[in-house]
């Protein structure tokens, strides 16, 4: 899929900051970006009763009309996403690597391919087309995006002394 330049609506470019929200680029369903969106971050390692708490505030989020925000990189954050997409739920997922340019197309997974169609998702990135691998750095700038994307967050776990629970403790814009 061809990914086009991304206008954030004013308010989340003001929370984003000028120079990333100029650098922004999606495929999929501009418009979910007008809403009010719900973060989604977790920790990579997280035990099994927070992922089926987790899961089962899904329906409710669907059933709300929420716009889920998130990396969807994480175990967690992944199994989220394939349910609210199983429920015809909606989502913006942002990646920390880039994509775009002559031969970096976003090619979307099989459980993509109807949402991103019918209008149910967006995915962006602030990076280059030439970042191709997702690095510690790439994911905390990512995390960031949703984070400042985000309208409100939901952190279901962070791991003690993670790159993660320093990033949560910073103050947001």
């Amino acid at each position: 899929m061809k990914s086009a330049p991304i206008a954030l609506p004013a308010n989340c470019a003001q929370r984003v900051g000028a120079e990333l929200a100029t650098r922004i680029v999606g495929v999929g369903e501009t418009a979910l970006l007008d809403e009010p969106l719900l973060g989604l971050i977790a920790s990579r390692e997280c035990p099994g009763h927070v992922l089926l708490e987790t899961l089962d505030r899904v329906p409710e989020w669907v059933k709300a009309g929420r716009v889920i925000v998130s990396g969807f990189h994480s175990p967690l954050e992944r199994q989220v996403l394939r349910s609210l997409l199983r429920r015809k739920g909606r989502a913006v997922k942002v990646l920390a690597r880039g994509f775009g340019g002559q031969s970096a197309d976003y090619r979307p997974t099989p459980e993509e391919r109807e949402p991103l169609a019918s209008g149910r998702m967006l995915v962006i990135s602030a990076f280059a087309p030439s970042v191709t691998r997702i690095t510690r750095a790439t994911a905390l700038t990512r995390n960031r995006l949703v984070l400042a994307l985000a309208t409100e967050i939901v952190v279901p776990h962070i791991a003690a002394g993670s790159p993660l629970a320093a990033l949560l403790s910073e103050p947001r814009r």
